[in-house]
Formats: structure tokens, sequence, C-alpha cells
């Protein structure tokens, strides 16, 4: 009997069709590389946590515990440590600031997009290398609707990195070093550990008790030493703060049922209805496709992280940046599903076809995603409007609090003071810190700062009948 022939392939043919995906997104990288090149050296806030970052490290480099009473000098983020410890690191070799904070974010965003494209590699295999690049151009293609915190002095980008090699690392058997990346991505941010339940169950189902002990030694033992240890420390508050407090937060229901998986979907309309359109048929078995182990374990982990990315938007305050997690796996599971379409048209004029439809829908999701670096970018005016109000805080005889930017006094020359989302976390009814807020009023009104700098009238704490407005600023600048 005679076989019909195969059709051949054409790797230059095929790389021609390529090209308008390959060079969007080496377009997004030099889009994102331009962006964080003008960020990186501004001395004042892009976002107005940042500073409150920088206090975090600065404690760390001055040796005070993070996790304390809360007080007039110093509220603690309701976030683990390791971000504010490796700032800190950073800081004591290259001077604390703002260009230390943003590098290592820049860098953490970078390394979870090679994770990401290491994640598709892993299923693909070379072949899918195209696909791939891709994955990871769709990922920075969210730089707009991730908040832009690719780059800023937030733990997100650093998140990412653990979190997306931690992945990759349990998926490929290297069960150690994926179980204490995981670790540290939880130590990072405590919503990490929610990717060690699918990657646990993927275990023990794809490669039995053994396995899956080893990964709970590697994970969770760890992750429950770490945690003794941080609590031990200062006041002996790190639980208060990562669970007690936001415990009494509420939730957004419009956000959390209609406004993250609107946001999640229309950041990446095309891939993610591609991804919809293979991942139905491999869940059904239908279509000749079946899906791999490894489809299973990306799939138990978008389940995961889309839901957490929803749950945290829901919530009150959720801003932008805690969909990057959902907007990572979505643009993973669009790689593997661009594979998988090829896969089933591998050669010939309709795999060709096939290949150049993808790869232009794959350009054109891009090009929709570009945005404009001077959008983001800071100018000199924005600098010389730091460095005005900088001066003007200096000449202020006595302490300053600034609520708002609260890195401005340090910069000054003046004393810490509390970030206000730190207070707004612990000033809730029934909350667990909440009657130390009246420390912060009796400050107040004892005068302990000469001035005290706010963005509006909505401080509170006895404000306006300790204080009366003396002279208002209005810097030039964006």
């Amino acid at each position: 009997m005679t076989a019909p022939p195969t059709p051949r392939r054409r790797p230059w043919k095929e790389l021609l069709a390529d090209a308008p995906m390959l060079g969007m997104t080496l377009a997004i990288v030099v889009l994102l590389v331009r962006t964080f090149a003008a960020r990186v050296g501004h001395p004042y806030d892009l976002e107005w946590m940042e500073g409150g970052m920088l206090l975090h490290a600065l404690r760390v480099l001055e040796g005070q515990a993070l996790y304390v009473q809360p007080d007039s000098g110093f509220i603690p983020f309701i976030y683990p440590p390791l971000y504010h410890w490796a700032v800190a690191a950073l800081g004591a070799v290259f001077g604390l600031g703002y260009p230390v904070g943003r590098a290592l974010s820049f860098a953490g965003t970078l390394l979870g997009t090679a994770a990401l494209s290491a994640a598709v590699l892993g299923e693909t295999g070379k072949k899918g290398w195209p696909a791939a690049v891709a994955a990871a151009g769709l990922f920075l293609a969210c730089y707009d609707e991730g908040g832009t915190f690719f780059d800023l002095v937030r733990i997100d980008g650093l998140l990412l990195a653990l979190m997306g090699w931690s992945l990759v690392a349990v998926r490929h058997g290297w069960l150690r070093a994926g179980g204490l990346l995981l670790v540290l991505a939880y130590l990072t941010k405590h919503n990490a550990a929610i990717c060690g339940l699918p990657a646990l169950l993927w275990l023990w189902k794809h490669q039995g008790r053994g396995p899956a002990l080893r990964f709970v030694a590697w994970s969770v033992a760890p992750a429950l030493a770490a945690t003794a240890a941080v609590q031990l420390e200062g006041d002996q508050l790190f639980l208060t703060y990562l669970v007690g407090v936001p415990a009494l937060h509420g939730y957004v229901p419009e956000r959390l049922f209609f406004g993250a998986p609107k946001e999640l979907f229309t950041a990446l309309v095309a891939p993610n209805v591609l991804t919809a359109a293979v991942l139905l048929p491999l869940l059904a078995g239908r279509l000749s496709l079946q899906a791999t182990r490894g489809h299973r374990f990306w799939l138990g982990q978008g389940v995961a992280l889309l839901v957490m990315a929803c749950i945290m938007r829901g919530h009150t305050g959720g801003y932008m940046n805690v969909l990057i997690p959902g907007f990572w796996i979505l643009s993973l599971g669009a790689g593997l599903a661009l594979q998988v379409v090829r896969d089933r048209w591998p050669a010939g004029r309709v795999g060709l076809g096939v290949r150049g439809a993808t790869a232009l829908m794959v350009a054109l999701t891009l090009w929709f995603g570009r945005w404009d670096p001077a959008r983001y970018a800071p100018t000199v005016e924005d600098r010389e409007a730091g460095d005005r109000l900088v001066a003007r805080i200096a000449a202020v005889e006595g302490e300053v609090l600034a609520p708002w930017s609260p890195w401005l006094p340090v910069m000054a020359g003046k004393a810490p003071g509390f970030h206000l989302i730190g207070l707004w976390d612990i000033d809730r009814d029934g909350g667990p810190l909440q009657p130390d807020v009246q420390q912060i009023r009796d400050d107040i009104a004892a005068h302990r700062w000469e001035v005290i700098l706010t963005s509006n009238d909505k401080l509170g704490l006895g404000l306006k009948d300790a204080y009366e407005k003396a002279e208002r600023v209005r810097p030039a600048g964006k």
C-alpha cells in the first residue's frame, strides 16, 4: 500500500507568514523599554503608593520591624515583606530611591514574561517558538490594562517572576525549586498561595502520591515556617495585617461579577476567543483534539488565577494591577491555543493560510494594544515641580506630615509619617487595629506637625478643628 504524500513544510514561508506577529511583538518590547527608560529615574511618585513602599524599605535598612503597632510614624501595608526586603537590599548597594524599586519591578516583569514563553515552549516544543513569542507579546501589550504597573515601585513585577517560574518548575517536575519559588511568591503577595492547590491536585492525579507529598514538603512546610518567623518580628502583628485587617474590607459586586471579567476579556478579545474555540473541544474530547497533561495543568492554574483576579478586583480598593496574573495566564492560554490550531493544519497551502491568519490576528491585537510612551513619561516640568515642593517642605521649621505622598518629607530631611492607604486599611469599624487610630487623632489635636500636606479635605481625624489652611501649592506639570 502506498500512503499519500505528506505536504512539505517550507520554513521560510512559515517565517514570512509569522513576520507581522513577530514584528509587532518586537515593537511592543521596544515600547516597554522606552517607557521604562523615561520613568525609571524620575525622583517622585508615578503612582501614589510608590513612596509608601520606599518607607517600608527604609525601615528594613534602619533595622526596624515592619509589622508593628500602627502610629503616626508608620502604618504597614497589608503585604508580606519580601519586596521590601529586596528593595532594601538593592538600596543598601545603589542607594534607596525610586530607581532601584522600579528596576526590580521591571526585571521581574521581564522574568515573568520569560516564564510565560518557557511555559508555552514546554508544551509545544521547538516548533512552537513563534507561539511562545506571541504569548509574551500579548502579555506585554496589557501594559495599559494593568494600570502601567510593570515598572512601578510595587510588588507586581517580582510576584510575576516568582509565581511564573514556580509554575514552570512544578509542571516539569522540578518540585524542590517550584515549591521554594512559590513560597517566595507567597512572601511577596500571599494570594500567590492559590497556585499551590491546583498544582498539588495535578501532581496527585498525574504523578502520584509521592511527588505530591514532596511538593508539599517544599512548599507548605517552608511557607508555614516563614510565616511563623515573620510573625515573631516586631509586635507579632504580621498575620493581623495579612488576614485580620483585610477581612473587614468590603467588595464591589459589579466589579467582582461583571467589571473584572469584562476587563480580562476585552484586553485580549481575539486571542481569548481563539482560546475558547480550542478549549471547549479539548474539554469535550471532540474534533480529534486531546487535552494533554500540560493542558490540564495550565487549565487548573487558569481557573485559580482568573478567579483570584476577579476577587481581588472586586475587593474594595482593588486597582487594575490585580488583573496582571489574569493577563499572564490568558496570554499563556492564547499561545497554547495558537499552536493547537496550527498543529491541526500543519502544512500545505491550508496550513500556511491558517498560520498567516493566526499571525495576523495576534499582530492586530498587538497593534491595538500599543500605547504612547509620552503619555506615561514624566517631564522636566514634573521634576521641577517636585523639586520646588520638596524645597518648600524643607523650609518648614518643624515636622511635616504628608499622608498622600509620605516620601516627600523624607526627601526634605523630615521624619517619616504614615501613608493614607495604611490608615484607611486599619480604620474600619470593629477592626483589630482601629483603636490605634486614636493616637493619630491625638497627635493632630496636639499639633505634632508644623504642617500637614494634604491633597484634599478628606483626611478627617479632627484636622479641620486643629489646623487651618495656610497655603495652596499648585505646581506646574502633569
